[in-house]
């Protein structure tokens, strides 16, 4: 064989032995490609998971602040509203304890409200005794009635005291009123009486030939003039409404000096 077959049999197997030489760096750089590929997306999958978890993790973590704002601002509330229920049972002790000592002053002030009833009763009965003798029997009745609601056992403190109350609120009532009406006298003849207030107090007769005076220095009649027959006459009918208000000239007696 000659020196130039040989040579291109050396090219020739020298080629071969390339090539096959590159297929194997080529299937070799192929199967590191692909581990690398896998790898790649191996590590894609556990990126992808973990964010997923991150994202679940981060969800939840906003949910769980969210509530805890919401636990804040409710317990604010709450703190708000027993702060203010406090101060409310602190003023409902307060008066729990007020009430609880007007409680233990009761019995006490039962004790001493009897003896001033008593004592409004009989300076009632002083007053109408001193007092202008008008409609004596009413007011003596109610003065005897009085007395009888403070021994019925039946009738209530405040009852009684309202009672008592009442009877005074009629006499000053009296003071504010011009009343007339018939009643008798001492001698049993039945004259129109007639009251101005606490200021005057007059009879006249049926027949007006008799006109007096209640005289509260002397706690007597006196007899009137003719000159005050008119104007008696014209208050009474003042007092019964049978004519119209008008200025009347009367006898004024001087209240009591002391």
């Amino acid at each position: 064989m000659d020196k130039a077959k040989v040579k291109r049999i050396a090219v020739s197997t020298a080629a071969v032995a390339s090539i096959l030489l590159g297929a194997t760096v080529a299937n070799a750089q192929d199967a590191r490609l692909k581990s690398i590929v896998d790898e790649v997306n191996e590590a894609n999958k556990i990126a992808q998971a973990s964010q997923e978890t991150i994202d679940g993790i981060a969800n939840t973590t906003s949910s769980i602040f969210n509530d805890y704002r919401a636990v804040l601002k409710t317990n604010a509330g709450l703190r708000a509203y027993n702060a203010q229920q406090n101060r409310v049972i602190t003023k409902q002790v307060e008066e729990i304890e007020k009430i609880k000592t007007s409680i233990g002053q009761i019995d006490e002030i039962k004790r001493q409200i009897t003896p001033l009833m008593l004592d409004m009763i009989n300076d009632l009965d002083e007053f109408i005794k001193a007092d202008i003798p008008f409609l004596l029997d009413e007011r003596n009745e109610r003065v005897d009635s009085l007395r009888d609601v403070m021994d019925n056992p039946n009738v209530s403190d405040p009852e009684r005291f309202r009672v008592v109350l009442e009877a005074y609120k009629a006499e000053v009532q009296y003071g504010r009123t011009l009343f007339a009406y018939e009643d008798a006298l001492e001698d049993g003849r039945t004259v129109n009486f007639v009251r101005l207030g606490r200021v005057g107090f007059y009879y006249q007769t049926k027949d007006t030939t008799e006109t007096a005076a209640w005289n509260s220095e002397t706690n007597s009649w006196d007899i009137l003039g003719s000159e005050y027959t008119g104007s008696i006459r014209q208050l009474v009918r003042m007092a019964l409404r049978r004519t119209q208000q008008d200025v009347s000239v009367l006898p004024i007696s001087a209240p009591k000096g002391n």
